[in-house]
């Protein structure tokens, strides 16, 4: 049987798109993240949605994520958010690292923004020094 505890909902503070990452405000609605530097990230929204629209949030686990950038999964498999709710490679200091890039024969880099492709979302935990 499947595992159906790393997905819940929440209802959308703003219009999110399908495979951005959101974090939790103080309605305890979801909305895209303020930075990498935003410890209330809480998972990926897993389709489009409007403001006031309840989505499908993977907290934990397998995803797609929205690329913001080129990412080269080997060298920076480590990833961090976007202001967009998108993901690029995890620098820099006071950054969360939320997820790790899940590359595999076919998909190695990503080329820029928007582009998906898989990752292991785990959240926020532990800033970089």
């Amino acid at each position: 049987m499947a595992n159906t505890d790393n997905i819940k909902t929440f209802v959308a503070a703003e219009a999110i798109d399908e495979f951005e990452v959101v974090s939790i405000d103080a309605a305890g609605k979801v909305s895209l993240p303020s930075g990498a530097d935003d410890d209330g990230i809480v998972g990926v929204a897993q389709r489009t949605v409007a403001s006031g629209d309840v989505v499908e949030v993977l907290i934990h686990g397998v995803t797609r994520v929205k690329a913001g950038a080129a990412i080269t999964f080997v060298t920076t498999p480590l990833l961090m958010a976007a202001t967009d709710g998108e993901v690029v490679a995890a620098t820099g200091t006071g950054a969360y690292p939320i997820a790790r890039v899940l590359p595999n024969i076919n998909q190695l880099s990503t080329a820029g923004a928007g582009e998906q492709f898989s990752a292991f979302f785990f959240g926020p935990s532990v800033a970089l020094a």
